[in-house]
């Protein structure tokens, strides 16, 4: 009986449009995501992102309210590939919104619209640290990727909300004109320093890497999501002193000890960045960049100064 019950419940939320002349009620995971939904739904959806850009996304405090906020929702968007598997699926779970559960007709992952890099080959286990077993899910830092996802979104939003198609297709359009103009302003700041290395704290930088001409010589955590030992930190200044890295890269959510330590004894610059839109947090609490546009501005700014 309940099983009938719930597959009802999902054929008639892949068949019903959203409340008429009601903004969709959008949810992300991470506030790029809900950038990028913003600037292609525009009015027409409401968008509430689960996370804060001063948050590791991999660790996000899974509390009612977020709850009640998916229970609600006319759409979930998640990055995938086990970035959210921490706090995500409970919430879901409890939300008891049929529609929104894994695979559901109004869940829309993002990962499942862009290629991904750094799939394992072999089998993954808890020895090789906190590996995601099915790639990277780091890319809303690619420009390539965004594009890809917006398209996705546009298709997404159109499904749900018919009326709105011509709309959705429309801001697709010129926010795809926006990101190709935005791109080539990026690629010229950055054209000096191509084929450059970098220390990063995490593998979170790779597609940004691969997409600006850059490499990494080397990651501070010497697996995923494990804290550097000192015997690590003095391999990384050999590192550093050998492939003349100029600066690390490291996200505003993370102990930036590490990063000091190996500084002091290569001259190496530090360089905090933010993780998402809204990563960075003023002394009077307001948070920055505002959008997706002006965190890719901020990246590249930062990474075209702390490599020169």
């Amino acid at each position: 009986m309940k099983t009938s019950v719930l597959c009802t419940a999902l054929a008639l939320a892949a068949i019903l449009p959203a409340r008429a002349g009601a903004a969709l009620k959008v949810v992300t995971t991470v506030e790029g995501l809900a950038s990028v939904t913003r600037e292609v739904g525009g009015d027409r959806v409401e968008v509430t992102s689960l996370s804060r850009g001063i948050q590791d996304p991999h660790f996000v405090d899974a509390n009612p309210t977020l709850t009640v906020k998916l229970r609600q929702a006319d759409l979930l968007v998640d990055v995938g590939l086990d970035l959210e598997i921490g706090w995500l699926p409970p919430l879901v779970t409890q939300s008891r919104n049929a529609a929104i559960q894994p695979g559901g007709p109004r869940r829309l992952t993002a990962a499942s619209a862009v290629p991904v890099m750094e799939v394992p080959t072999g089998p993954v286990d808890r020895s090789m640290g906190d590996l995601h077993p099915a790639g990277n899910p780091h890319f809303m830092c690619d420009p390539r990727r965004v594009d890809a996802i917006a398209g996705a979104l546009a298709a997404k939003l159109a499904q749900l909300d018919p009326g709105g198609a011509h709309t959705y297709q429309a801001r697709l359009a010129a926010f795809r004109q926006r990101l190709r103009e935005n791109e080539a302003r990026w690629q010229a700041q950055l054209a000096p320093e191509k084929g450059q290395r970098v220390i990063a704290q995490h593998n979170s930088l790779t597609y940004f890497l691969d997409w600006a001409g850059l490499r990494a010589a080397a990651y501070l955590e010497p697996k995923p999501g494990i804290a550097p030992p000192p015997s690590h930190l003095a391999e990384l200044v050999g590192v550093v002193r050998a492939e003349r890295v100029k600066a690390i890269f490291v996200e505003n959510y993370y102990d930036q000890r590490s990063a000091d330590v190996v500084a002091k004894y290569t001259g190496a610059k530090v360089v905090p960045m933010p993780g998402d839109v809204g990563g960075i947090k003023d002394e009077r609490g307001v948070l920055d960049p505002k959008d997706w546009f002006a965190y890719m501005d901020t990246l590249v700014k930062l990474f075209a100064g702390g490599l020169r």
